[in-house]
């Protein structure tokens, strides 16, 4: 892998608003020219020799180059992370793009931000409620609760979901779902890959069906 090739890469990132397509194996390459150059420069005496120069300075630019594609990438990676926590989607076409390491830290990061969500806002809301009197919702068979009547659905402080059963599973979900109301009250919309937090009483349904898996994140 040469500085060029290198060179030619981020211009495409930064001109593309989406992830390029990379070899999967470009910093795998990148390293062992580094290695390559690294020996070379091992052997020689002096380096202000103009091939001493040129040896570093090679080094030098191979180095900051690979970091900025890496950066480049790392942003568009968050961006749709976070983008998917907002819209439920992410573009299926863009996950292929990702090498292996990417897609590890793209999950890694979905999850982390659903976990911090959840505790933020949903642990938040729960503490509130405490001194809240509590309706429940009645649960169809399909793990859904009962939509409330017209008029019934309170705005601002009011609507404060609370999960018949108690607590949330992060689930991944495997296939594409209908919309339905949680035993919390929430409408949830949800499509395949999605890492989201259910209700307990939801997200054991969706086991059972085989169409959502639990996920433990360690601490």
């Amino acid at each position: 892998m040469e500085l060029e090739d290198l060179r030619i890469v981020i211009l495409d990132e930064r001109e593309s608003g989406k992830l390029t397509t990379i070899s999967p194996d470009i910093f795998e390459k990148a390293q062992e020219r580094l290695r390559e150059l690294y020996s070379q420069a091992q052997s020689i005496d002096n380096f202000l020799t103009d091939r001493g120069s040129d040896l570093m300075n090679e080094i030098d630019s191979l180095k900051v180059t690979l970091n900025d594609i890496s950066r480049e990438r790392f942003k568009k990676i968050l961006k749709m992370a976070i983008n998917q926590m907002d819209t439920h989607y992410v573009d299926p076409l863009e996950l292929r793009k990702m090498i292996s390491e990417e897609r590890e830290m793209y999950d890694d990061i979905r999850a982390a931000i659903s976990t911090c969500r959840h505790s933020l806002i949903d642990g938040a809301i729960a503490e509130r409620m405490k001194s809240v009197p509590e309706t429940p919702l009645s649960v169809s068979e399909d793990g859904g609760a009962d939509l409330p009547d017209e008029g019934e659905v309170c705005s601002g402080e009011s609507e404060i979901p609370v999960p018949i059963g108690g607590g949330y599973d992060l689930v991944h979900v495997l296939d594409d779902i209908e919309p339905f109301m949680g035993t919390d009250g929430r409408i949830y919309s949800l499509i395949k890959d999605d890492l989201v937090s259910l209700p307990l009483r939801n997200a054991q349904v969706l086991y059972e069906r085989n169409i959502a898996l639990n996920i433990k994140v360690s601490k």
